[in-house]
């Protein structure tokens, strides 16, 4: 037997230890070249489940530049099964804002000396309720908006967001009173009381 008889034996050895044992099993072919060069060809079968769909050709020269005939092995290789997918954690859901939420952007917004404008103005007006609704003249939320659908060019939550009310709110104040102050003074001059 010759040294690459032996090799390929080896080879064919090793590959029936490391697959388990199926009803199709590798078929080694041995042909010669014109050269009269061995060439020995590994393949499984397509229905081998042991070693997958995919198979690797690897091409060696074994003992080249000793003028020794070329092996070509095309060798299965085994495809990883894929285990299922965990699904993706669920984000978690923002909770909604509420009013003390809302009590603190405006704080941040206006600082300390005009929140207590403010504070009064909309204590008076909603008691810093969202869902406030003037039975006469249809003013909806904390800042008393009429229409109430003014709020919907800040977000379309307007209806039951503390912020994006206060938020509507703010604006309303800088546009037309220029400051929380100056609007509760305005609110406390007018009886009827309005702002």
């Amino acid at each position: 037997m010759s040294t690459l008889t032996a090799a390929l034996t080896a080879v064919v050895a090793a590959l029936m230890l490391i697959a388990p044992a199926t009803s199709h099993s590798l078929a080694g072919v041995a042909s010669t070249t014109a050269a009269a060069s061995p060439i020995t060809s590994f393949a499984a079968s397509p229905g081998d489940d042991a070693f997958g769909e995919r198979a690797t050709a690897i091409s060696r020269s074994l003992g080249a530049g000793r003028e020794a005939s070329s092996t070509t092995q095309n060798v299965a290789t085994p495809t990883a099964s894929a285990a299922p997918a965990a699904p993706a954690p669920s984000p978690t859901p923002v909770p909604a804002a509420t009013v003390d939420d809302a009590r603190s952007f405006a704080l941040t917004q206006i600082g300390a000396a005009q929140f207590s404008c403010l504070d009064a103005l909309w204590q008076h007006e909603s008691d810093w309720d969202p869902s406030a609704e003037n039975p006469t003249s249809g003013a909806y939320g904390i800042a008393q908006a009429l229409p109430a659908t003014r709020m919907a060019s800040i977000g379309e939550d307007w209806m039951s967001n503390p912020i994006t009310q206060v938020s509507w709110g703010l604006e309303y104040i800088a546009g037309r009173y220029g400051t929380a102050c100056n609007a509760w003074s305005f609110w406390r001059a007018r009886y009827p009381h309005w702002y």
